[in-house]
């Protein structure tokens, strides 16, 4: 499939900004900062509240962000505030109870970021709480990395034949220090960083079964390394491992190799490469090779941190504005939830 094809759909939000929108953000971390600027990048004045526990942070902030209200208190911000749509991206283990609450409270849309809960279980009660008339996307990111998206195209379309085998990773060096603050949820860098390769390999090859799962301590009480391999539906085996304590890592990396009848598929969230084999005539070329900036030349109209993250707040404001469900929906990422618990549940946590 053509890059054109694929950023057709990235093209289609110009015509949906001209909506005003009443956001707040919850949490103003590293990722509650990000999102914020891209908003306000995208449409200017978006962002009317934030909410934070640190006095000193929200202080600082409201002197320096003047068009935007600052509250340390989640209810005196919806009371005072009325958003029509709040992005949660507080620590983990606060995501159930905060969008419970929003929920509870009538906020139409809700973006949290990833894991959206800390299992399953918690997962479901949110989607029973929301009903059918609320939008809660998750923060998935990597679904939006063209190169990733590129890849799932080829699959589909057959272009690398059956698949045989799979191979992966995603590293990091978050962790690389002794901490314990990964103890009150029980779970580490499957549930943190490894998610987005489960998530992402469930939404390309569609996952069947678990068929083994291991992992090692480190650093924490909890998991730092995790290796697995799980079996597509149609039988291929996939071996995934993703560690947040590898040195040389120095910012996150995905790496999936994908071996069909027809080719070989690598990909990152920077690099797509395929390698064609035996004599298919409708291939011009054996070899077909893209990097970052031929995915990225025009899109998005945004620069701030990784393309994918503009990418995934223009899809969440697409889908406010035309009432569709958002591609990372709670109900869309149940599965890779229910993986990630097999996973823990084989490994023996």
């Amino acid at each position: 499939m053509s890059t054109e094809k694929i950023l057709q759909e990235v093209e289609n939000w110009k015509s949906y900004m001209n909506q005003d929108f009443n956001i707040s953000i919850v949490g103003f971390g590293k990722m509650g900062a990000l999102h914020s600027g891209i908003l306000n990048l995208l449409k200017p004045g978006s962002v009317k509240a934030v909410v934070d526990k640190g006095r000193l942070l929200t202080f600082g902030a409201s002197r320096i962000i003047k068009c935007t209200k600052f509250y340390r208190d989640l209810d005196e911000m919806l009371r005072k505030n009325n958003p029509d749509t709040v992005y949660v991206t507080t620590p983990a283990g606060s995501h159930y109870n905060i969008v419970s609450r929003l929920l509870e409270s009538q906020v139409e849309n809700i973006f949290v970021e990833k894991p959206p809960t800390i299992d399953s279980r918690q997962l479901s009660s949110l989607i029973n709480k929301k009903g059918s008339s609320k939008r809660v996307m998750v923060g998935f990111q990597k679904r939006f990395a063209l190169p990733f998206r590129h890849a799932k195209n080829i699959i589909s379309e057959g272009e690398i034949g059956e698949i045989e085998n799979v191979s992966s990773y995603i590293k990091s060096s978050d962790i690389l220090t002794r901490t314990d603050r990964f103890d009150n949820i029980g779970r580490g860098v499957l549930l943190d960083l490894g998610i987005h390769l489960v998530d992402l390999l469930n939404w390309m090859l569609k996952i069947d079964t678990v068929k083994s799962s291991n992992f090692k301590k480190i650093f924490t009480n909890v998991d730092d390394y995790f290796e697995f391999t799980m079996k597509t539906a149609k039988g291929a085996d996939v071996f995934v491992e993703t560690t947040w304590s590898s040195p040389e890592h120095r910012v996150p990396l995905t790496y999936i190799m994908i071996r069909g009848s027809k080719g070989t598929l690598e990909v990152t969230e920077d690099h797509l490469r395929v390698e064609y084999i035996g004599n298919y005539p409708e291939k011009r070329n054996k070899r077909l090779e893209l990097y970052k900036p031929n995915y990225y030349q025009s899109t998005p109209p945004v620069n701030l941190g990784d393309p994918e993250y503009t990418l995934e707040n223009m899809h969440f404001l697409q889908t406010i504005c035309s009432s569709e469900e958002p591609l990372t929906s709670l109900e869309n990422v149940r599965e890779t939830m229910y993986l990630v618990d097999e996973l823990y549940r084989k490994a023996q946590m």
